[in-house]
């Protein structure tokens, strides 16, 4: 099952067939819960709002449209649940975010401490600007795809990727100056965007 593309399981699992999907589980969990934990309150309601996501994923797979990508369906999928918990925490009370740390391989310790660092100051934008930064550069969705997930037209899209490099550059560069950093650590935190 593994060596099958996303599309491909897809039309295994349509056909009735439970390790289809389960690989599909497995290859988006992950994924799916980075995308989703800003917007959410705790890791627990995150787990659970990943599950909700597979959940109404295998029910209505038969509806998936072959036109488009796995991904984009499901990502969407997930931000319309998303924004479903969001209203209700909004009628509930305020909601509480916080942010994730994750230590990374000894190996890469000082390119994975940089990146976790510039993750975390991502997680302190608007949210729909950390979403398109998280799409395009950690799931390698094109422009044309996250316009469908964030439901915005490919303009808009670029419009929020440029604000939120600058938006992170200009908050990054303070704290490293500050600590006596220069203009070139801040680029090296930035290289991967």
């Amino acid at each position: 099952m593994k060596q099958l593309s996303d599309e491909e399981l897809v039309l295994k699992a349509q056909a009735g067939s439970h390790p289809g999907f389960e690989e599909l589980v497995c290859r988006y969990s992950r994924r799916l819960f980075h995308f989703l934990r800003p917007k959410i309150a705790t890791d627990q309601d995150t787990e659970d709002l990943v599950q909700e996501t597979f959940l109404k994923a295998y029910r209505y797979i038969d509806r998936f449209d072959k036109r488009y990508k796995f991904s984009t369906w499901l990502y969407t999928t997930a931000n319309r649940l998303a924004i479903s918990y969001y209203r209700k925490q909004r009628e509930n009370g305020p909601i509480l975010e916080t942010a994730s740390t994750a230590a990374g391989p000894q190996e890469k310790m000082l390119k994975d401490e940089r990146e976790q660092s510039l993750w975390q100051s991502a997680r302190q934008l608007r949210k729909n600007q950390y979403q398109a930064l998280w799409l395009r550069y950690m799931e390698n969705l094109p422009v044309e795809e996250i316009a469908r997930i964030l439901k915005k037209t490919r303009l808009h899209v670029r419009v929020l990727l440029h604000r939120a490099r600058a938006n992170l550059v200009k908050g990054m560069s303070q704290p490293v100056h500050a600590e006596g950093g220069s203009a070139a650590s801040v680029e090296e935190n930035l290289s991967f965007l």
